[in-house]
């Protein structure tokens, strides 16, 4: 009865047959008779950081992360939305200084109220 190991996991598995899949991929490694398994990989993909599905870890020190702490910086100087019942000008300035670029600013002057509440008042978090 052949017998695989994975060298990230430290998984054991026991077959009937050959394996063909298991025998294909790098992190796996059969095992013949008594022989003692590799040790575990310490770099394998347990021991990475994990992140929430679709984003990866930014590097502290990069330029993205200074630019993510320069809009986070932004967003929490604008603070929190006017009130619904707000005049439009007080909604047009919330947006101004929650706004990233100077495109998205040339913009805002020329949406109703509703929609500006609706892009920059429902989730400032967003």
């Amino acid at each position: 009865m052949p017998k695989y190991r994975n060298h990230n996991t430290g998984d054991e598995v026991e077959y009937d047959h050959p394996n063909r899949r298991l025998e294909m991929l790098p992190n796996w490694e059969r095992l013949d008779g008594d022989e003692e398994p590799e040790p575990v990989d310490p770099s394998s993909v347990l021991d990475r950081p994990q992140a929430a599905p679709g984003t990866a870890p930014t590097d502290p020190d990069s330029p993205q992360a200074a630019k993510e702490r320069e809009y986070k910086e932004q967003q929490d100087e604008a603070g929190d939305p006017p009130a619904k019942s707000a005049s439009k000008d007080a909604w047009v300035e919330y947006a101004e200084a929650r706004a990233v670029s100077d495109e998205e600013r040339a913009e805002i002057p020329s949406l109703t109220k509703d929609m500006l509440i609706a892009k920059y008042g429902e989730n400032p978090a967003a």
